[in-house]
């Protein structure tokens, strides 16, 4: 019984890490690349997005900016990580 209990600790230990899910555009930040710049992050700064998934920010100064326009903010950074020209499009629509 005892080896149960340890098992079923254990299992409760690591379950925060399950479903952890890897950050979008490989951890950059959102803000940087919604701006068209690529910049690394630790992603210590995070912020979960409306569609579940995990989005990173260089500081909280970015995530903050970021979060003023999500939408819009979002759709820039995803043009532009498939390619900088979309971006380039996109804020001449705007």
């Amino acid at each position: 019984m005892k080896f149960f209990a340890v098992f079923f600790a254990a299992m409760l230990a690591f379950l925060p890490y399950a479903g952890a899910a890897d950050p979008e555009f490989d951890g950059q930040c959102a803000m940087g690349l919604s701006e068209g710049i690529n910049s690394a992050t630790n992603c210590s700064v995070l912020w979960l997005g409306p569609d579940d998934k995990v989005y990173c920010f260089s500081n909280p100064s970015a995530k903050e900016a970021f979060l003023k326009a999500p939408k819009e903010n979002l759709s820039r950074a995803q043009a532009y990580w498939q390619s900088p020209e979309n971006l380039k499009r996109l804020i001449r629509k705007d």
